[in-house]
Formats: structure tokens, sequence, C-alpha cells
């Protein structure tokens, strides 16, 4: 615009009208952009095809790592020996990166099903070992073989023992950490369990492995429902069914109620006291995590969550876990889990890391675990304005019950009844700079906003003081004082006549 064809009403106008509307910018952003951000942000996190927050949700947004910890048996030719307690190594990290895909999605809002295909791949230079490693372990058939017949009359024992003797048993196994993990076994006493088809032991495969079949599959771990937040952010996330059920089966009453997060999506308005839930699909139940601290991760303020004794309580320290106990088979002491129902009712167990805040008694007749709070605990760092996990450690130990049996051969001389550990599985990851970046945006943006508001009122505040000014001094562009009445010359009136 050129200024020199502009009026001095012109410059007025374009000068106070454009202060007049930093101002009312400035002060509709210092006073209300805050809560208008704050629902602008609840409006478009709701999970929804092509949402803002769907693409980060279908797919793993950030690397995530799997790992696992194998233990050795250094000394199973002493099972039998009073006089030397069976020794367990840990062996690891074997460390696979884990990616994840949502497929077969069912929207119903507000809720959605799917499937999740997981995909490991080996990263050596992530591990300590290789899958060639040799792991000597506790024989898993012929324990579970020998849990399973002891309810059973004397007759029925027998001829467990002549089948394990007849069809492979053991007094361990020893196979490569690729084989334990992924690759799989075949083993000839569960090929030979498998061929009676009974009902009673539905054995599909005469192979076996700790994630046997799993890796590239969409169906391992089941389907999910999930509340997409649509109309109640305090239920996003929030598991709904499993496997089209709203409970697992697997243990009684509100244990086996489905419940808590998948570790993906998180209800939004937590108080810091509130107890958060991640449901395992492979131990068909939810574990607790509380709060235990404020901390700064990536220059953001988070909540520390930690699972606690109560967490894999079964109602020595509350009632309410209870239920966690298998009806007909011994509770296990506070720490441990019976996982015997998702383990085709083989004496399975599942705790933190090597029996870390478990009884002392499930160390007492073994060698090799040292439990410690730094290495074997699990935790979530959670931002918790909007629910974004921006670090998760999740392990556990899963571990076999060796007892003598006077009716198994393998069996009947053991020295020290003890739980044996088998492996440890983990799952970790951090949030990455993409998208630490997007959170640190969307938690400034609201006081970003109020700076920009207040700049701009200031401006708008200074361009109305100027604009007074140069009003008052008559300083406008083009603006020329008109000179007063008694400052003009008038010529004497006899010099007027004389002239005509």
């Amino acid at each position: 615009m050129c200024c020199n064809c502009c009026s001095v009403r012109q410059q007025k106008f374009w000068v106070f009208g454009l202060a007049g509307l930093l101002l009312i910018v400035g002060i509709v952003l210092l006073s209300a952009w805050p809560s208008l951000f704050r629902h602008w942000i609840r409006s478009i996190l709701p999970l929804a095809p092509n949402s803002f927050i769907y693409k980060n949700w279908v797919t793993t947004p950030t690397p995530i790592y799997t790992t696992f910890h194998l233990f050795n048996w250094t000394n199973p030719q002493d099972l039998n020996n009073t006089k030397v307690k069976p020794n367990f190594e840990q062996l690891g990290p074997y460390t696979f990166s884990d990616y994840k895909v949502k497929e077969d999605l069912l929207w119903e809002q507000p809720k959605v099903t799917y499937y999740g295909r997981r995909t490991f791949h080996f990263l050596p230079e992530l591990s300590k070992g290789r899958l060639d490693d040799i792991i000597i372990a506790p024989p898993f058939p012929t324990l579970t073989a020998a849990k399973y017949v002891r309810k059973y009359r004397r007759i029925f024992r027998k001829i467990m023992n002549f089948a394990v003797n007849r069809e492979g048993g053991g007094q361990y196994m020893k196979y490569t950490a690729g084989e334990w993990i992924f690759d799989g076994i075949y083993d000839r006493l569960i090929d030979f369990a498998g061929k009676l088809h009974s009902p009673l032991i539905p054995i599909q495969n005469d192979h076996f492995a700790w994630f046997y079949q799993r890796n590239n599959s969409k169906t391992a771990e089941g389907n999910f429902t999930i509340h997409t937040g649509r109309g109640d952010l305090r239920q996003m996330g929030e598991l709904q069914m499993w496997n089209g059920s709203s409970h697992t089966g697997y243990y009684q009453g509100e244990c086996g109620r489905v419940n808590g997060s998948t570790g993906e999506l998180w209800a939004q308005d937590r108080q810091y006291d509130e107890t958060i839930s991640i449901f395992l699909s492979d131990a068909a139940r939810f574990i607790n995590l509380n709060t235990v601290s404020n901390v700064t991760m990536h220059g953001i303020d988070a909540w520390r969550y930690e699972t606690t004794e109560l967490s894999f309580d079964n109602g020595q320290l509350h009632p309410d876990t209870k239920c966690f106990c298998v009806p007909h088979h011994q509770c296990p002491m506070n720490g441990v889990l019976d996982f015997s129902p998702a383990a085709f009712n083989g004496p399975i167990y599942m705790s933190h890391p090597h029996f870390y805040m478990t009884d002392a008694s499930y160390r007492e007749n073994t060698t090799g675990l040292r439990p410690d709070a730094f290495e074997h605990g699990m935790h979530i760092i959670m931002e918790p304005t909007l629910s974004i996990p921006l670090s998760l450690k999740g392990q556990v130990m899963i571990s076999v019950l060796v007892s003598r049996d006077e009716e198994i051969d393998y069996l009947k001389d053991v020295a020290f009844d003890h739980y044996a550990p088998l492996f440890v599985v983990g799952i970790s990851g951090d949030l990455d700079d993409r998208l630490v970046g997007l959170l640190k945006l969307a938690l400034n943006a609201a006081q970003i906003g109020q700076f920009i508001g207040l700049g701009l009122l200031l401006i708008g505040l200074a361009m109305f003081i100027g604009g007074v000014i140069v009003t008052k001094k008559h300083k406008w562009h083009n603006e020329w004082r008109i000179k007063p009445i008694d400052e003009v010359s008038v010529l004497p009136k006899e010099s007027t006549s004389s002239n005509r």
C-alpha cells in the first residue's frame, strides 16, 4: 500500500483498526486459549479411522524390544544328590525387535475389535549370546505328565509312568536357545499324548517352545475389544473383551475379569494415587501398577508406576486377590501366580524375575538366583496430562515346580523339591525423539498461545498509544497544519484605495 496515497483518515483507520484487532486477539489468546486448546485436544483424542492418533496406534509407533533370558541348569546330574542343590545360570538377553500391526479392525463405536500381528527379528548387536547357545532345562513334558495324573488312582499313574519311560521322558532337556524360544522342539511324549486325541489333553502339535508359532502370527494372542474413548475419555484404551468375552475363564470372579489396558492407549484424567492395570494375554490376567514418584524424563514431568508386592498376591496380603488361587490346587505363597490354567495344567508358575518380591521359600532349594530391585521390577513412566507412556519395562519369569513323585521313575529320587526358573520374557521401549517433540509441543501449546497473546496485546497497545500521540501532535503523513486567522497579514487601507 502506498502511504502517499492514504489520507489521514485512512491512516487512522488502519492503525487504530489493526491495534484494536491485535488487542482483541491478544486478550482472547491470553485468557481463553488454554481452555480452547484443551477442548480441541480432547476432541481429536478418541480413536477412529484416520483420526489424529490412528496411525500411531495401528502400527508400532516407536521401537519396542522383546528380550529373553534363559536359565541354564548347570548340574542336572545332581538332581538326586542330597548334598548339592540345583544351580541355574541366567543367559542372555536374546533381544528381538517387536513390531505389531493391528488387523481385521471392526469398528463399533465406542469400541473397536482387532487382532495384533507381532513380528520378531533377532538383534545380535543388542544380545549377549547366540541362538545356537546350548541350554539345559528341567523336563517340562515329564513334569506336566506327572502332575496331570497325580490326582488319579495309582493304576493310572503307573500307566503314565510306562508311557513316560517308553516315549522319551527324562530328567532334563538340552536344546539351543533358538529352539527353546521360537523354533520349537519335537518331543516324543507330547507327540504320543496328541495321538491319543483325548479331550482331556488338548494337544494340537508335537512340537513346543516358549513362543512356538508366535512369530508373525495374527491369532496367537487372540482378539481384543477396546474402548475408543468416544464419549468418555476416562475409558479410552480400556479392554472390554478378550476373544469375544469379558471374562477369561481361567480364574474365578473378579480375578478372571478382562480388565486394564493393552499398553498402547491409556485412559485420560487420572489421579496421582490411581492404580493402573495392564492386561497380559499370555497370562490371561491383569497386573496392577501403583504410582511411586514424580519424575522428569526428556524435560517432561511424568509419574512413575511400578509393580508392588500386591501385583502377584494370592490373597495373603489382600483378600480381593484370593480368587487368583486355582480351585483344587495348592495356592502358592505371595509373589507367585499359578500359571497352570494357561499352560495345559502343568506345574508352571509366574513371578517377578529371580523371585523378586516373593516369599523366600521359592529360592531356598536352588542356587544362582539373585533378586534385585533395580533389575527385576516393572515400571511405566507416563505423562499424566495426555496419558502418554514415555518409557516402559515389563518382565515376568516362568518357572516349573520339580517335585519328587514316587510313581514316576524319573522323579522318584529327586533330592530337593524346587521351583526351577525356565525363562524371563521382557518388553521395553522408550518414546522416540519425533514423538517426544510432538508431545512437548502439545503440552506447551497452551502456554505458547498465551505468550503469543501477550505479545500481540502489547503490540496492539503500543500501536494504539502511538496512534493517539501522533494524532495529538498532528504528525500523520501528509497532514498540514492550517495557520490561525490572526497570523494572516492585512494590507493598509490607504494603499488599497490609492491603487484603485
